[in-house]
């Protein structure tokens, strides 16, 4: 049998399994210690936004005992919204994650989130910055080298993804997470393969009980309300090739049990040294008992890189109803994904955006920038709106670091008995040190 049926099957034959309610259990094997690859797979392009925490940390090591590694962050934030009124608020928030040494192939691994509020002031509730705590990973991970697949895993548990369908995106005191099995493999050549199930979701967004793991069917609902079908989970694959010089493809497939399914796919292209194009595709529609709607979203885009410096320059597109794949539920690979308050709408049924970004380093210092002009449908959300984002990162001494980020938005009302011409800003202060 060829290796790529063999890792098929075992990928399709273990998100079943998980998806109707058994725990999969891999059989040891004594087999020597060999690489494990994480449980992700994204083309390689400019980091959507610049992170919190410095990835090229050390963490604290044990060959013996395993891996301890944690980030020490504040987050002071100030929101400005002109038709709720402004809060502000601070948090202070520990990381603590831990990596068992792998044994007969298996490995451990979990990580605690707390938060605490530590000042308030006025609305702080329009932030959705509230206290956590969670073990937000805790997961087990097999290598297939028994069957000489050395770089296929099966993970089970909560856990970080950071791929096509689900976005780590840990833009303020902790990453979005999944309760899920997934196994993930990069042996044939030039190709990384996902294929999973999950059956909860632990947002990045702490307002309510969004920081806690969640049932899909809460997650793709309004705030305070819950579509009416449960859903047994999502079952998704995603897969992408770089075998070609100068293109990097990616195809994807999501479904939501009783809600949703969502299908699409990216492609770079870099034409030039320095150049490259960007497209984008989804497509959304219903499934099950869930009410009729369907979906298109399309993105088209160029980047340049000059220097230390990378410019993109963009259009994204979304027909028909309201995105349900987005920044603000699963995720959304893109650099409208970024967006500090969503406040132009972007993800609306009938939303058309053209963006601009651009990141650089000056010295030890990040800078990124992202504006975006968004124009609507009026019959279905009345107001043009836009917004510009500023980040701007500093280190101060080993492992810590302070940033600044800033956003301003407004929208223009075109009826204004339902939505006026408003404006909203946010400030986010961070100093972070990661061990």
């Amino acid at each position: 049998m060829k290796r790529i049926d063999i890792i098929l099957i075992i990928a399709i034959a273990t998100s079943l399994v998980y998806a109707g309610g058994t725990e999969v259990k891999p059989k040891p094997s004594a087999v020597k210690k060999l690489p494990v690859v994480k449980p992700e797979s994204v083309i390689k392009s400019e980091p959507v936004t610049i992170s919190n925490t410095d990835a090229d940390a050390a963490p604290l090591i044990n060959e013996q005992y395993g891996k301890i590694s944690g980030r020490v962050q504040s987050l002071s934030m100030y929101r400005d919204y002109e038709t709720l009124g402004n809060g502000a608020n601070s948090t202070l928030a520990l990381v603590l994650g831990y990596v068992s040494p792998e044994f007969a192939g298996v490995t451990f691994g979990a990580t605690y989130v707390g938060a605490g509020e530590i000042l308030d002031n006025n609305r702080s509730g329009i932030l959705a910055n509230d206290p956590v705590n969670l073990l937000n990973e805790a997961w087990a991970r097999y290598n297939l080298g028994a069957l000489e697949l050395t770089n296929t895993t099966i993970t089970v548990g909560r856990q970080v993804n950071n791929g096509e369908i689900f976005r780590a995106d840990d833009y303020r005191q902790k990453a979005r997470a999944i309760d899920a099995v997934q196994v993930s493999s990069t042996d044939i050549k030039d190709t990384a393969i996902t294929v999973g199930h999950a059956r909860a979701i632990s947002s990045w967004i702490q307002a309510g009980d969004r920081w806690e793991f969640n049932n899909f069917s809460n997650v793709f609902s309004a705030p305070g309300a819950t579509i009416s079908n449960r859903t047994d989970g999502i079952t998704w694959a995603e897969a992408v090739y770089s075998g070609i010089a100068n293109l990097d493809v990616a195809v994807f497939d999501a479904y939501a049990w009783d809600i949703v399914n969502m299908f699409g796919g990216r492609a770079k292209w870099g034409f030039m040294e320095n150049s490259a194009l960007l497209a984008y595709f989804r497509h959304e529609n219903e499934v099950g008992a869930a009410s009729r709607r369907n979906t298109d979203m399309y993105g088209l885009s160029v980047q340049q890189k000059v220097g230390k410096t990378t410019i993109e320059a963009g259009y994204l597109g979304v027909h028909g109803a309201t995105l349900r794949f987005n920044e603000l539920t699963t995720g959304f690979n893109h650099a409208l994904g970024a967006s500090l308050m969503v406040y132009s709408g972007q993800y609306n049924g009938g939303a058309d955006t053209a963006y601009l970004k651009a990141t650089t380093k000056v010295g030890d210092t990040k800078l990124y920038c992202l504006y975006n002009y968004t124009w609507h449908d009026h019959a279905k959300s009345p107001f043009s709106g836009q917004e510009l984002d500023i980040i701007v990162k500093q280190p101060i001494l080993e492992n810590l670091t302070v940033a600044l980020k800033g956003g301003i938005g407004y929208r223009n009302g075109k009826d204004s008995s339902i939505i006026g011409n408003t404006t909203a800003t946010d400030a986010r202060l961070f100093f972070t040190y990661v061990f």
